[in-house]
This record gives structure tokens, sequence and C-alpha cells, in this order.
């Protein structure tokens, strides 16, 4: 993984990271927390010294490794190598000096609360995350999917399957890395790999629905990523976020896309 590869880019790359640790209740092994976020640590660490971006919506415990990495390996560049998209139902509980603190590395986009009530209660919540969603995944052009939360019998919408739904919809390339567990494991039980449009074949897809082994994922995912000219044609999405703009504009005509700017409440140290 330390090796340097000549002639690669993943510079057309925004990558939409999506997933949570899983319930403890629901672990399949011991310590299975350690190789999602292995997988977390090695994939962004990859993606940043290669030029790539990673697009993700602020989950507390895959965060803090996606900053270190961005600081450790994006270096020198025109663009922050993190957008961190959070809705405003956890926002209004950090303080300027914390969220001020994401942005030496990252562009934070804080979308709206929907709904009268906090974070406790499932229509609330539901409501302000799908907002956030809807901005996050305009705001890439590949999406990978690992572990996840599966709220079973709380109300709570699954954040991995909302997300592999919405990008789904919008025809961008998804990577499901199952075999590490989570609502992605779940998730793989009810998807045809052909489904995903990532232009992998469906042995490999079905080999990232199985394998536990950390290394072999982030190395298929990121070898596709470098060499597919099929995946590069596929994840040219029209609408994205505009960071000088700070709005979702479809780069084609530059016209602005009102269903996710609608959501958007601030956006800082962009």
């Amino acid at each position: 993984m330390s090796v340097t590869r000549l002639g690669v880019t993943l510079e057309e790359f925004e990558i939409g990271l999506t997933g949570a640790i899983p319930e403890i209740e629901l672990w399949s092994e011991p310590a299975m927390d350690r190789g999602i976020l292995e997988f977390v640590s090695l994939f962004c660490g990859m993606v940043f010294k290669y030029g790539g971006r990673i697009i993700h919506g602020s989950h507390p415990a895959f965060t803090p490794i996606i900053l270190r990495q961005a600081r450790l390996q994006a270096g020198k560049r025109l663009r922050k190598p993190v957008t961190l998209v959070m809705s405003d139902l956890f926002a209004r509980d950090r303080s300027n000096d914390d969220l001020e603190s994401l942005t030496d590395i990252a562009e934070l986009v804080i979308t709206k609360k929907i709904g009268e009530k906090d974070a406790l209660d499932p229509e609330t919540r539901n409501l302000s995350l799908t907002a956030m969603r809807r901005v996050l995944i305009d705001s890439q052009n590949v999406m990978v999917a690992v572990g996840g939360i599966s709220h079973k019998g709380d109300g709570m919408v699954p954040g991995v399957g909302e997300e592999m739904q919405l990008a789904g919809q919008r025809g961008i390339p998804r990577f499901l890395i199952a075999g590490l567990g989570g609502y992605a494991r779940e998730l793989a039980k009810e998807l045809e790999p052909s489904s995903l449009n990532n232009a992998l074949s469906d042995d490999s897809n079905l080999e990232l629905f199985r394998t536990d082994d950390v290394a072999a994922s982030v190395n298929l995912v990121f070898n596709h990523l470098a060499e597919s000219e099929d995946l590069a044609r596929s994840a040219s999405q029209p609408i994205k976020w505009n960071p000088e703009l700070r709005m979702i504009v479809d780069h084609r005509d530059g016209t602005i896309h009102e269903e996710a700017n609608q959501y958007i409440e601030q956006a800082m140290a962009v």
C-alpha cells in the first residue's frame, strides 16, 4: 500500500464514502469494527495520495479517520480534499470552534433541520437526514459503502440503504463492501452486482460482497478506479457541488439544481 504508482491519478473522482459501525449486538465476530475502520483509513489514504476527494456525511466514527488521512496524504492542492455534509440537526449542538476545526482540510456544508423535534424523534431525524443525503449525493460521482447501522425496530432509516438508493437513482457507480458486515451485508442479499453500475465484473463485485480481507477490498476498488475507462465514463455526473458558487449546479449549462439547494443552510470554508 505504501508504494507510489507512477502515472496514476484519481483527480476526476469525488468519492462518497457511506457507512458506520454496526450495532454491537449484531456483530458477527469480535472486533468487527476494526476491519471497517481499517478499510476507511487505508482506502481514504490511497484516494488522497493519488489526488481524489472524499465526500462524507460527517459520521462521528469515520470523520476523524478521513480528516487524519487527508492531512497526512493529500499534499498541496487547489481545492480541499474533503467535503463534509452535516445536518443542522447535529451541527447546532456543536460550537463554532468545533465546526471550524474541521475546515482546515475540509469544505463543510450544513443542511437544514426538518421538523420541530430533536434527533431522538424518528420523523425529524429521518426527514433531516434525507435532506442532508440529497445534497451529499449531488456532491459525488462514485459511492463506496462499508458497514452501516440496521436500525431494526427503532423507526430510523438506515443511512447506507438510503444513500445507496439515492445514488442508484442518479446512475452513480457504487461499490458495496459487504464482506466486512453491517447493513452493507444485508443490502448485498438484495442487490444484483450488475445494478451497481461500477463496470466491475460480477465475480469481482461478489468478492467485495463476501471477503473480509481489508487489503484485498481496498486494492480491488483502488485498482479499478485507477484503470477502468468505463468507470470514468460512468462517473461523469452532470450535477455537482460547486464550492465557488456554494450551490449544487448542473455543470453542463450552469443551471442551479433547486431540489438539492433548498436544503443547504450554510457552507463554511469552501
